[in-house]
């Protein structure tokens, strides 16, 4: 199973520090949430996590080793992004689409066999576009791209995931039931890290939280522990309280 570590690793945008010094580990079965308020780095930082941006300061290491030193196929044999927006520029068919997702363990010039497209099926049918396969992408609505977005990066099957924004554009039952994967995932040995706007879904499904406050500083560990009034107030620059639902808890605004 694979690590994506990160270590002292500092980010800067023109004079704005996002984060300084950050130090932290996905490890195999675990369930990262990264919440910050809007331009807090979310984004920025899996990007510099999965080597899509320059490192200024600190290492991020896949397996042991530099990220930077490992060839991109070999990455995203194991480690897989899933960005926040997506887009197709091809006239390309469902299936044609999340088919892509095979392409790192594929040899040079090689063509998907059946093994390849038994786990694209079942990744459609994960997402609930499997009746959509020979439909053009052009013709999808913004939650179905979102659908497919993220049944790609099934397809790709790596044993890390980085997903910005997961729950774009996807109505309430899709969002559960992509929670619930997630989950199940994590469970079954993926180590899973999703950007998340709800504090209340990243203590219902996942373990382990980064607070991004936007100004350089950062918090992480358990989300029972983490996750309180009293940061997610600072974090989020608004009055947070708390509530008791049965045995657990779940976070309002204050009117």
């Amino acid at each position: 199973m694979s690590t994506l570590s990160v270590d002292k690793l500092s980010i800067k945008v023109g004079e704005r520090h996002l984060c300084n010094r950050l130090t932290l580990t996905l490890n195999p079965a675990e369930r990262w949430a990264i919440l910050g308020a809007n331009g807090s780095g979310k984004t920025t930082l899996l990007h510099t996590m999965t080597g899509l941006l320059p490192l200024t300061e600190g290492s991020v290491e896949l397996d042991g080793h530099p990220i930077t030193t490992i060839a991109r196929r070999a990455v995203a044999q194991r480690l897989g992004l899933l960005l926040q927006d997506s887009h197709d520029p091809f006239p390309v068919t469902v299936l044609e689409s999340v088919l892509s997702g095979r392409h790192p363990h594929l040899e040079r010039w090689s063509q998907e066999g059946e093994e390849d497209l038994a786990i694209a099926r079942q990744a459609l049918a994960a997402m609930a576009l499997d009746e959509m396969e020979g439909r053009m992408v052009q013709t999808l609505s913004g939650g179905e791209r979102r659908r497919l977005a993220i049944a790609t990066l099934l397809t790709q099957d790596p044993a890390l995931m980085l997903l910005d924004e997961p729950l774009n554009h996807l109505d309430l039952r899709h969002q559960q039931q992509l929670l619930q994967r997630l989950k199940r995932l994590g469970d079954e040995g993926k180590g899973v890290m999703m950007v998340l706007h709800d504090p209340n879904l990243a203590l219902r499904y996942c373990d382990r939280a980064l607070l991004l406050y936007g100004d350089g500083s950062w918090e992480s560990g358990s989300c029972q522990e983490l996750l309180t009034t009293e940061r997610l107030s600072r974090l989020y620059g608004y009055p947070i309280r708390q509530l008791m639902e049965g045995s657990g808890r779940i976070f309002i605004p204050e009117e």
